[in-house]
């Protein structure tokens, strides 16, 4: 009956052990997984950094737009038309006579 409890105790004791392939197989599973948790953080950087930029440069291609946009409407009126004929290309309404000084 002893030497049954002494194969048991024998027995539990070497189920707690680790043995040295396991550890080996243990640190190379870390270091791995280590290793690309370290490259999926950099990468995640890297896209917040590039997100950041693009959308600072959204807002100032939105403000270019309205810009834009603005001009468009401002060409399309009347007045604004007849203003650039009178400055650009000198032309005058019927009647009128072009007075330019001299440079």
């Amino acid at each position: 009956m002893k030497k049954a409890r002494q194969k048991v105790k024998i027995k539990n004791r070497q189920r707690g052990r680790l043995r040295p392939g396991s550890v080996l197989v243990l640190v190379l599973t870390l270091a791995v997984v280590g290793s690309s948790a370290w490259q999926i953080w950099q990468l995640r950087t890297q896209v917040e950094g590039q997100l950041t930029h693009l959308n600072q440069e959204k807002v100032t291609l939105l403000q270019q737009e309205k810009v834009l946009n603005d001009e468009i409407t401002q060409l399309n009126t009347p007045s604004y038309i007849e203003k650039l004929a009178r400055e650009q290309l000198g032309l005058v309404k019927h009647g009128e006579i072009l007075i330019s000084p001299k440079n």
